[in-house]
């Protein structure tokens, strides 16, 4: 298999170009994090990032080149999708790829289901939520109000009872507030010290890239922020990365003095509204169980987690890791079934954000 290893900094306009028309024949591939732009915006911060080029175009991989014994996804971990963007027919020899890259394995997290990249090799997999809003506002309300009626009546009398109560609602699309921005991720640093966890959004090539996503405006790829004001202060805030088609919730947080509201709920279906009449087709709220992802999603996409490799210790290791991990998840006590794989979820972390 024919294998070029690049620097994204290195990809011509025509490999852009290229790059663009394989994701636009498969909805699975549109995510933001799989467009060369999301590589080239985590390569002019890190300078481990490689972009693999394979059979001359007719895929292309993204990879953070952590050492010479494992690689793992493009921007992992702030990344919910990671995978080959290429031919629908394109087979991914692993072996090939490790050895293209240097490394003894690639930890891959978040990968479209039914790639080959992990054929024979998935270790697990969780759905990322999924709203189609294709045919526009009308069309995703009048299906939610069907689908979740209490939900849409409880949600519309908390609005009418936050407006009562403290003015009138302000909402905003692709704000250009530095300020309500930087609110935000302080809420959300917040949140995650609360929770004893670790601050994501803080590592110095994190909150780069995040800055960078912010300055980043436009239709084909950029960061977009939307709030809901309560005047004239932030009472909610999302910050999404986008695609032509979708747009993806990255970073949500809220005032905690309007708790009893739902304020982040408010923004999300007003965002929702905003997406079905500016030519979004999908919004991803991505993975994770909350209950407004399952009340305002139509479905999920399954995402595949497991070890691209060949025959290396390093790549033995990971896989019995899986092993031990896909064992104990299977014991009737939930709280002990979930240790291995927050254990694992945690040092990928630090690997990823400290390497």
């Amino acid at each position: 298999m024919r294998l070029e290893t690049i620097h994204p900094r290195e990809l011509s306009a025509s490999d852009a170009a290229l790059w663009r028309a394989h994701q636009s024949t498969d909805q699975a591939l549109q995510s933001p994090y799989l467009t060369p732009d999301w590589a080239q915006m985590v390569g002019a911060v890190r300078d481990d990032a490689r972009v693999c080029v394979i059979q001359d175009g007719a895929g292309f991989f993204g990879a953070q080149r952590l050492s010479r014994f494992a690689a793992m996804g493009m921007g992992a971990p702030i990344a919910d999708y990671q995978g080959v963007v290429g031919l629908p027919d394109l087979a991914v020899n692993r072996g090939d790829l490790c050895r293209a890259l240097q490394v003894g394995r690639i930890d891959i997290t978040h990968a479209p289901a039914g790639q080959s990249l992990l054929k024979g090799a998935v270790a697990g997999q969780e759905g990322s939520w999924i709203a189609d809003v294709a045919g526009g506002r009308d069309l995703y309300d009048a299906a939610l109000k069907q689908r979740r009626s209490e939900f849409v009546r409880q949600t519309d009398k908390k609005a009418r009872k936050l407006g009562r109560e403290h003015g009138h609602l302000e909402f905003r699309a692709q704000s250009t507030e530095r300020a309500d921005f930087e609110t935000l991720l302080a809420w959300k640093n917040a949140q995650l010290k609360r929770t004893g966890q670790p601050e994501i959004w803080a590592a110095p090539w994190v909150a780069q890239t995040l800055n960078a996503s912010f300055e980043t405006r436009g239709t084909v790829f950029g960061g977009a922020l939307f709030t809901l004001s309560l005047k004239g202060q932030l009472a909610a805030g999302a910050f999404c990365l986008r695609s032509p088609r979708v747009l993806h919730f990255w970073i949500v947080a809220h005032d905690n003095a309007y708790d009893s509201y739902s304020p982040g709920v408010q923004l999300a279906r007003w965002v929702l509204g905003w997406a079905g009449d500016n030519g979004i087709a999908e919004i991803d709220f991505g993975p994770g169980d909350y209950q407004y992802k399952r009340q305002l999603s139509t479905g999920q996409r399954m995402l595949e987690r497991g070890v691209v490799a060949g025959s290396s210790w390093s790549a033995a290791v990971r896989r019995a890791e899986n092993a031990v991990r896909a064992r104990i998840e299977k014991l009737p006590q939930p709280k002990l079934a979930e240790l291995p794989g927050k254990a694992m979820r945690r040092l990928d972390l630090m690997r990823a954000l400290h390497a």
